[in-house]
Parts: structure tokens; C-alpha cells; sequence
């Protein structure tokens, strides 16, 4: 991130230049900070190359410099724009007593935010806070000193009441159980950016999952529903009746199980706030429909509609194939009706080919499972390796059916038992083996990855095969 100085600003026209040594950039004032608005400031700022050109992006004021015309005392508060512009940001940099993590896990910085509001540290809870965030409470959209007061008047401030962090579609979700029937559920969904809050949810508990049964023509299955925000309980009875209507419709094969999640948006600002998810799965093929609108009746209604779509045409399309007799085909050959071709995740490279091409090593410190969680899922990766910090053994957490499941290196007799509901634990002490066995290992198999001690170092490793059917290696130290 280099420094430099403001060169030259428009507020009509909504342009800056930024100067550093004999280079100007070009910058939006909307990515300049508002007390860095003057030809002169010191700023720190980023490059972005857009279209050919490079520009300048996140321009933030040099920390313990002037803040504007009339700040003439450099290194003191004397004229300054704003009482937190001396010194660097909070939380922007690694802090001691914190730990390194603080700086950059949104996990991190939303459970440091919720133990500051509940110990009644108002100060510390709002120097979390960028300069430009945006907090949505009670319908209201809050921003600067407001924030500050509103944090006072929740229920769970200065209760010393902890909370459960975990990550959730994209946000750091901190969550207050209910203490009494007059003070229910609290949570706080929270966007990281930097180290610092950057936009925040606060509102009743998000979500909330109940197991029931539908009847269905081969017998009952398992429903789970989920709600997530201001859901009533009418519309998940209403999406209920919904889904049982389309089920019974199913006669010829089996159900295994029907999900159902429902959630409001907190912002109000969001033009389709009701959304419902939904997940049937008929004898191994899951058909999944997902839908938005303005209100949850409405979205239950359009579910409806896209499952009852999705249910007929997988019917049409059985009784097709079942029609089509298809004689003696040449390789290769491919005639109308036929089942698509199976098309793997990886390439399915001859045995003999294979070669391990790419070998990526960790230095990494404990984590807990929901930090793993949210990792993977910004990742976008089937499985993840690292050092779990409930039990302190290398661990491996993948997907599993809708679920994840986790596995240690060394299982104890009695693991811990708290972790979150949707984690299953795989008992099965991972085998100690070279990078040789573990190929032959997975070879074998045909699974997707290994996961082994190493014989040499005693660490979890993952082995696991590439897309163009190569084998890669993945190890912590």
C-alpha cells in the first residue's frame, strides 16, 4: 500500500488525483476518504488497474497526519476533523493482545465486537467500526455517532452474557441465546472489511431449525425446516402444507428426505426480501429449487411452482428413457434418448501417467471449526486441512451430504462435544503412511482425497486428485 499526496480534487465532478513522487493517478472521490478531500493530505492508498490505466483505490488519510485545513499541530488532535483520525486505526494491524488473527479473520474481529458489547465496553466495541459503516437496527440505518448510542440501548449490553460466532453466507454471524420469554434471541450478522465492520445486521435470531414428517406415497420421510430472520411460523406451517402437497405426487420411487429454509432479509432496503430454499431428494437425485420475492407467502407460492416444475419434468424424462429401446450402439456412437455422458469432477488419467504436480505447505495456528467452515465455503473447496483447536489435532473437515463432517488425526476416546449441529465427527484414526503408500492408497480407493499422517513428520497431510487427474499434496508444519 504506497503513500503519497492529493494532488488535485473536484467535488462537482467527483474525481481526485493522487500523487506519488513524479506519478499521478486517477481516483474516484467515492474510494477517497472524506477527510482526505484536500489537495495536500497525506494518504495511503491502493492500485488498481481498470481498462489499461492504473488508479487509485482505498485512499485513506496517513495516520498522524493533518486532517485538514485548519489542523495545523502535526501529531496532535488541535483542528482535526474527527477525535479517532490521530493514530492507526483500530484493529487495522495486528494487535499483542489479540493475536495476528484479529487483523484479518472476520471471525475474529465479530467475536472481539460481541464480548466488547456484552463486558459494556462501548468504546472499544465502537472502534471496530470503520469510519464509513453502515448498521441496520430496528428498520433504522445507522451510521457514526448513532451507532454509538443505539449499541447502548441493546438488551444483551453490559450483561456479560457470551455469544456463539460462526460464519454464515458470506457474514460472521454472533448470536445471543434467549434469556427470558421477554427477551428473546439477539444476533448480529457481521461484513469484515480490513479488520474493521464495514455493514451490520442487528436483529431477533437468525437461524432456527425444527425436524418433523410428511407423509409420502412409499411412507413418511423426514422434514427439516429452517427459518432465518423475521419468518412467522403461519408461513413455515403454509410452506409446509406446500411441499406435502407436491410429495404425495411421488409414488413410483422413494424419498429420502425433503429440507425446506426460509429466510427475511434484515436490510429493507433489499427489493425481494423473502427467500425459500428447498431440497427433495427422490431415490439419489436431489432436486433443488431456490426463489426470492417480495413477501414470504409469495416466495413459498413460487417454490412451489419451480418444485411441481422440476417433479414432472423429471417424470416426462424417466418415461422416455423407459420407452427407448435402444439397440447395439458402435463406441462413441449417441442416438436419441440415451442417458447423458458421466462426466467426473477430474480427469481420469491412466494410473501410469500420474504424477504429483503440486505440493502446498502451512504454517497455521488453531482454529475452530466454524473459522474452517467459513474458510471453505469463501473457498469454495470439498475439504479443508487444518489444526483444530477443540481437540489440538490436525484435522481434515469436508461435505457430507448437506452436512460437514470432520476428522482428527488421532481420535481420542471421548472427543469434545460441542460442535456445531450440522458437524458429524469421523471416529476413524487417520493411517500413518509416505506419500507413495497414500497414492497407492488412493488409487485403490477411487475416492476423491486421502487424508494420512505423514511417516516422516507425523503432521495431517491431504492427498488428492487434481482435475486433469494429477495428484496434489497438502501439508501443515
Amino acid at each position: 500500500m504506497p503513500d503519497g499526496r492529493v494532488a488535485w480534487v473536484d467535488i462537482a465532478t467527483g474525481e481526485a488525483t493522487v500523487r506519488r513522487r513524479s506519478r499521478q493517478y486517477a481516483a474516484r472521490l467515492a474510494d477517497v476518504e472524506p477527510s482526505a478531500r484536500h489537495v495536500g493530505a497525506r494518504v495511503h492508498f491502493d492500485i488498481r488497474r481498470e481498462e489499461g490505466t492504473e488508479a487509485a483505490v482505498d485512499v485513506r488519510l496517513l495516520s498522524g497526519t493533518h486532517s485538514g485545513r485548519h489542523h495545523h499541530d502535526f501529531g496532535t488532535l488541535a483542528g482535526a476533523h474527527r477525535p479517532d483520525t490521530k493514530g492507526p486505526a483500530p484493529f487495522a494491524h495486528p494487535h499483542p493482545e489479540y493475536g495476528r488473527a484479529l487483523a484479518g479473520h472476520p471471525l475474529q474481529v465479530a467475536g472481539a465486537w460481541a464480548r466488547r458489547v456484552a463486558a459494556g465496553d462501548i468504546d472499544e466495541a465502537f472502534a471496530l467500526y470503520a469510519p464509513n459503516a453502515r448498521v441496520h437496527l430496528d428498520g433504522d440505518s445507522l451510521r457514526g455517532r448513532h451507532i454509538r448510542s443505539r449499541l447502548e440501548a441493546l438488551p444483551v449490553f453490559a450483561t456479560g452474557q457470551a455469544a456463539t460466532v460462526h460464519g454464515e453466507d458470506g457474514t460472521a454471524v454472533a448470536r445471543w441465546a434467549a434469556q427470558s420469554a421477554k427477551e428473546p434471541a439477539l444476533e448480529a450478522r457481521t461484513r469484515v472489511e480490513h479488520g474493521l465492520i464495514t455493514q451490520q445486521w442487528i436483529g431477533p435470531t437468525g437461524l432456527q431449525m425444527a425436524t418433523s414428517t410428511l407423509p409420502t406415497g412409499s411412507g413418511e420421510v423426514t422434514f427439516i425446516s429452517q427459518t432465518h430472520g423475521a419468518v412467522s411460523a403461519e408461513a413455515v406451517e403454509y410452506a409446509r402444507q406446500r411441499i406435502g402437497s407436491l410429495v404425495k405426487r411421488i409414488e413410483d420411487e422413494p424419498l429420502l428426505f425433503a429440507r425446506l429454509k426460509l429466510s427475511m432479509a434484515p436490510d429493507p432496503a433489499r427489493p425481494r426480501r423473502a427467500i425459500a430454499q428447498a431440497s427433495l431428494d427422490v431415490n439419489g437425485q436431489v432436486l433443488r429449487a431456490h426463489v426470492a420475492a417480495h413477501e414470504m407467502h409469495e416466495a413459498v407460492d413460487l417454490l412451489h411452482q419451480r418444485l411441481a416444475d422440476k417433479i414432472e419434468h423429471r417424470a416426462q424424462h424417466i418415461d422416455a428413457l423407459r420407452r427407448h429401446t435402444p439397440g447395439a450402439h458402435a463406441p462413441g456412437e449417441w442416438r436419441h434418448g440415451d442417458l447423458p455422458t458421466d462426466r467426473p469432477d477430474y480427469f481420469d488419467r491412466p494410473v501410469a501417467e500420474r504424477r504429483l504436480v503440486r505440493h502446498k505447505a502451512f504454517v497455521v495456528s488453531k482454529m475452530s471449526t466454524e473459522e474452517a467452515a467459513f474458510d471453505m465455503e469463501q473457498l469454495d473447496y470439498d475439504f479443508y486441512l487444518f489444526r483444530d483447536a477443540l481437540s489440538g489435532e490436525d484435522s481434515v473437515l469436508e461435505r457430507d451430504d448437506g452436512g460437514l463432517r470432520i476428522q482428527h488425526l488421532h481420535p481420542a476416546g471421548s472427543m469434545p462435544a460441542s460442535y456445531p449441529p450440522d458437524v458429524t465427527v469421523n471416529n476413524r484414526t487417520a493411517p500413518r503412511l509416505t506419500v507413495d503408500d497414500a497414492i497407492e492408497h488412493l488409487d485403490e480407493s477411487g475416492e476423491r482425497f486421502v487424508f494420512f499422517a505423514s511417516e516422516q513428520t507425523g503432521r495431517g497431510n491431504v492427498l488428492y486428485r487434481r482435475y486433469d487427474g494429477h495428484y496434489g499434496l497438502i501439508t501443515l508444519e
